[in-house]
């Protein structure tokens, strides 16, 4: 929820559908040029913030700490980049406070 909040906030002007399923903890978010966001978080701590560009293949990018076999420094916390590129460091740490401004900042900046 508290997500959702900064998201709308933020970018409300670039939003036409937001969906939130508490069953699944995922909230999706389309942005008017078609991108989607999926945020998700589980009760192990665990969280992912992934931008869906294009249905093309790989045209994703995803922050999350799901999986702990990345050597870098941030881990478990890691970036999966556009096209399939080697998983490097990520800014992010779980709490939505914290993730959700660097967050509205890549996708104004990337995105947007």
């Amino acid at each position: 929820m508290e997500a959702r909040f900064l998201l709308l906030e933020s970018l409300k002007i670039d939003i036409i559908d937001i969906e939130l399923d508490l069953s699944i903890y995922q909230l999706k978010i389309t942005f008017s040029k078609g991108v989607l966001l999926y945020i998700r978080y589980n009760e192990f701590g665990e969280y992912a913030y992934q931008i869906i560009l294009s249905p093309r293949k790989f045209d994703y990018v995803r922050y999350d700490n799901f999986d702990d076999r990345w050597p870098i420094k941030t881990r478990p916390h890691h970036f999966h980049q556009k096209n399939n590129k080697p998983v490097i460091e990520s800014p992010m740490n779980g709490n939505p406070a914290h993730d959700m401004p660097i967050l509205i900042k890549f996708i104004k900046e990337q995105i947007i």
